[in-house]
């Protein structure tokens, strides 16, 4: 519910994927019988518990897309300006795209983050391994590739706000949100390899940040919006038909 300015959360959800290690959340509360929000709400907010890891069996850590644990939420306030949008994303999956590349593209930045970090700490031959031309070629290739998918994420949910761009041909007609969502999972799973690479050996070790990066990006590649099928929407554009409905 909302008090002044702010939004009050409670409620429990019993299993949140990578809630062990996730320093923000992205929430959807229920605003009403119908209403949703979601919310950005940091690991840190007073209200807000993290759980320990659910266990399937004994000592075992149950895993789903990575460790997962509830959260629970008292009385936990966020702020006015930590409100991602209204609305339904699943009863809106277009409008919903660019926000979900926007949490694929965050995956994207920490790997390269890390890898920018490391390679300014391991030194071989002398010097950074970050002033080395094979490294710096690898970082270059993930800065270009995260560049041009916020710059897609960008133009597509401008083109959601500004229908009329695309009425009058101003934008191209093309389906840009399923654009910059299919694109986007493709440039951060390279970005996560590429960011790999920098640790070398390294990187595949399961105490790195890299071999989950790894991980992650390869779930957001294999989603359901972003795979194969979901380019035939940018195809049935290109040809100007649509796919018959499926039978009943």
């Amino acid at each position: 519910m909302k008090q002044g300015g702010d939004w009050v959360i409670n409620g429990v959800l019993p299993f949140v994927a990578n809630a062990t290690v996730a320093k923000l959340f992205a929430v959807q509360a229920q605003t009403g019988r119908s209403g949703r929000i979601t919310l950005l709400v940091p690991r840190a907010t007073t209200g807000l518990t993290v759980r320990e890891p659910l266990k399937a069996v004994g000592d075992v850590i149950r895993w789903h897309h990575g460790a997962g644990a509830g959260l629970t939420f008292k009385d936990c306030r966020v702020a006015a300006d930590q409100v991602l949008g209204e609305g339904d994303p699943v009863a809106a999956p277009t409008r919903s795209a660019p926000q979900l590349a926007a949490v694929n593209l965050g995956l994207g930045r920490a790997a390269f983050e890390a890898a920018v970090d490391y390679a300014k700490l391991r030194r071989q031959g002398g010097r950074s391994i970050i002033e080395h031309q094979a490294i710096g070629t690898k970082l270059a290739d993930c800065a270009i590739r995260l560049e041009l998918a916020r710059n897609m994420i960008w133009k597509a949910a401008w083109t959601l706000d500004h229908p009329a761009a695309v009425a009058d041909r101003s934008v191209s007609d093309l389906p840009l949100p399923v654009i910059a969502r299919v694109y986007t999972a493709q440039a951060v799973n390279e970005v996560a390899l590429l960011a790999a690479e920098c640790f070398g050996a390294m990187g595949v070790m399961r105490d790195m940040p890299l071999q989950k990066y790894v991980h992650d990006s390869m779930v957001f590649l294999h989603a359901e919006d972003t795979d194969g099928a979901a380019k035939l929407a940018v195809a049935e554009a290109v040809a100007g038909y649509q796919r018959p409905a499926a039978a009943a």
